[in-house]
């Protein structure tokens, strides 16, 4: 995609991408303030699904003005790209901080500290659906912040893109139920965030050697993978999140922290 003209913002950048976006680091002309800014292919516009996405996920970021969540500050179209400018977190992802390596206290802190998110986005009727590592940021005080809710799903609206298949979340984290077309709530978050924690811990990928279909399948049918020896005081923790059934894991993200003892 060529680099759009974004009014009002001068381009440093591109920090990323993905299959319909680009993100790059931005000032804003008028102040200088460093911001991400996410631009989507000129296709999208004519594409009423993502383009309705897009629109959603502003307006779930914009309503989400807690700590937790990386801040808004506009939403436009650059010719025919839409964009949104948003908060720059300088200080990675968490997937470059797995794939460096983490401690296992290292892993439990960061786990409770993306439940408390969890918690209050969930209070405010938002799920997200796509937790991943590489949607996990850090301010620069080591807070973590959870990016890109292009297919959260707020609990007070309808919708028909819940069931665009197009629009399925990363197959390595969902959850059984989302594997399986069924109804997701906040459990569904806290699966994915011991598919996370699993990482974390073994900085390897759960299921790792399956296609995404087989993935899909293991998600739903196989048993939870067993830790190493020297972590298996953690396996517990692990089942509960990663339960097959949403009645036996935790049943809030509140819940999970709260266990967590550091």
């Amino acid at each position: 995609m060529k680099e759009p003209l974004v009014p009002g913002f001068t381009l440093v950048q591109r920090i990323g991408e993905g299959g319909q976006a680009q993100v790059y680091l931005a000032e804003r002309d008028y102040d200088g303030l460093r911001v991400a800014l996410k631009v989507l292919d000129s296709r999208v516009r004519q594409d009423k699904v993502f383009l309705e996405r897009f629109v959603r996920e502003y307006k779930l970021l914009a309503k989400l003005d807690i700590e937790h969540v990386a801040r808004i500050y506009d939403q436009g179209f650059a010719g025919d790209h839409p964009y949104i400018a948003m908060e720059y977190l300088p200080s990675g992802t968490l997937a470059a901080r797995i794939h460096e390596g983490l401690t296992p206290r290292a892993a439990l802190r960061i786990t409770a500290h993306v439940a408390r998110a969890l918690d209050t986005i969930h209070s405010r009727g938002i799920i997200h659906r796509d937790l991943k590592p590489a949607n996990i940021l850090f301010r620069a005080d080591g807070r973590p912040v959870i990016v890109d809710f292009g297919l959260a799903k707020d609990l007070a609206i309808n919708s028909i893109l819940t069931g665009q298949q197009r629009l399925l979340a990363t197959p390595r984290y969902m959850s059984p139920e989302q594997c399986t077309g069924r109804t997701v709530d906040a459990r569904s978050d806290i699966y994915s965030l011991g598919a996370i924690l699993w990482e974390m811990l073994t900085r390897t990928r759960i299921y790792d050697s399956a296609g995404p279909a087989d993935l899909m399948r293991m998600h739903v049918m196989a048993p939870v993978p067993r830790l190493p020896e020297a972590l298996a005081m953690h396996q517990p923790l692990l089942e509960r999140m990663l339960a097959k059934e949403p009645s036996e894991r935790f049943q809030s993200a509140a819940d999970l922290a709260a266990t967590i003892t550091l």
